[in-house]
């Protein structure tokens, strides 16, 4: 019989039922609809048909959200903690939920802008992750040949730039130094202002890459702290950027702290707790409030049930905390740590390039971008230069 009268249809004495084949059109096989009479057979067939062309259509032009779950899936393991974190926030909390039900193909630059239009007054900062994230997507589904050109081609993010942080001055270093010293905190303060390490950078170094003994003794940067579910510590070796992975020399007030620090431990890592484990979110978070309780600032609290506010200046007890008063007039973070470290380092001559790879800057562009106002630029560095232009 020809191709051209094949049956419709074929009844099978084994199942007793009667058979159509229907072709899906993503795989190009052959797929088997079995029912009671022909019509039921035809009726389960077209079915059959409309939700093989339906899911054709999804494998090849899914939902944003779909394609958005897929990526993540695919990519996430290239990337920090911190950097999962970013893209994760951008898909679920600003793109998916403006524009994750249209279908991929079908996304246009002006869809693009309105997922921009709620963060519109919100940082530069977050507006940059939330862009990057939609421009790393449909790259991917361009690579996948499911669309021809992204819509984020001409995509900008708006907002402004975080003000200037100003490093702590060597009096306010001093200060800090003299307040926590003895603390659990002390060593990973130190560490962090005497080599500019990222905050789960000094908090994954270990001992083996800590090299006390050697004539010029220095740290490898090798590997991270990564907070699973905002607590649960592990090592992970994925730094920021191949640009984070550097030896830096130890000034030799930060080797005899350590000298005294690993003689005291026997763990693998150089920041620990109890026996030499990882330190957790909720660990770090304690140890720093010896940092946070010691400034100078308003507090509120409890007294036979009643809120008092109360300003807290240089030298009042803390209270609740008997023995502690406050010595600190400034707020300090773990990032400024690194900031004043790299600061330190401009001011003291330091070419750009060796200071980017010092601080593990991805470029010398980024280090100038956030340096610019601390090279050469200060009074004394331009008083020669300004009575040279107005010379008589």
């Amino acid at each position: 019989m020809s191709k051209g009268k094949r049956p419709e249809m074929a009844y099978s004495e084994k199942k007793k039922l009667w058979c159509k084949k229907v072709k899906d059109p993503s795989t190009g096989k052959w797929i088997c609809v079995y029912g009671h009479t022909q019509a039921e057979t035809r009726s389960k067939a077209r079915a059959r048909e409309a939700e093989l062309a339906v899911g054709a259509d999804l494998r090849e032009n899914p939902p944003l959200w779909v394609y958005a779950k897929q990526w993540y899936e695919l990519h996430a393991g290239e990337y920090s903690e911190k950097r999962r974190h970013d893209y994760r926030n951008a898909i679920n909390n600003h793109i998916c939920p403006v524009i994750g039900e249209i279908q991929i193909r079908d996304v246009a630059y002006s869809d693009v802008k309105r997922v921009m239009a709620p963060i519109s007054a919100s940082s530069k900062s977050l507006q940059q992750k939330v862009v990057t994230a939609m421009r790393k997507i449909f790259a991917a589904a361009e690579k996948d040949r499911l669309i021809d050109k992204s819509p984020c081609t001409d995509l900008k993010p708006g907002g402004q730039d975080a003000p200037e942080k100003e490093a702590l001055t060597r009096s306010q270093q001093q200060a800090l130094q003299e307040a926590v010293r003895g603390l659990p905190i002390y060593p990973f303060v130190m560490l962090c202002l005497y080599t500019g390490l990222r905050r789960e950078e000094a908090l994954g170094l270990q001992w083996r890459h800590v090299h006390l003994d050697d004539p010029a003794p220095y740290i490898d940067v090798r590997a991270a702290c990564n907070w699973e579910g905002h607590n649960k510590a592990t090592l992970t070796p994925l730094l920021k950027s191949d640009a984070a992975y550097r030896s830096i020399p130890l000034p030799p007030q930060l080797v005899q702290i350590l000298r005294e620090l690993r003689e005291a431990q026997n763990g693998p890592y150089v920041i620990s707790r109890g026996e030499g484990e990882l330190l957790t979110a909720s660990s770090f978070r304690k140890r720093w409030a010896a940092v946070t309780l010691r400034e100078a600032r308003q507090i509120t609290y409890t007294v036979h049930g009643q809120k008092k506010t109360r300003e807290l200046q240089l030298g009042d007890e803390v209270p609740f905390h008997p023995g502690v008063r406050v010595s600190l007039d400034f707020h300090t973070t773990p990032h400024l740590l690194r900031h004043t470290y790299v600061s330190e380092l401009i001011l003291s001559g330091v070419a750009v390039k060796r200071v980017q790879y010092l601080a593990g800057h991805s470029s010398p562009v980024q280090t100038l971008k956030i340096y610019t106002h601390l090279m050469e630029n200060r009074p004394e560095d331009l008083y020669s230069e300004v009575l040279k232009a107005f010379s008589e």
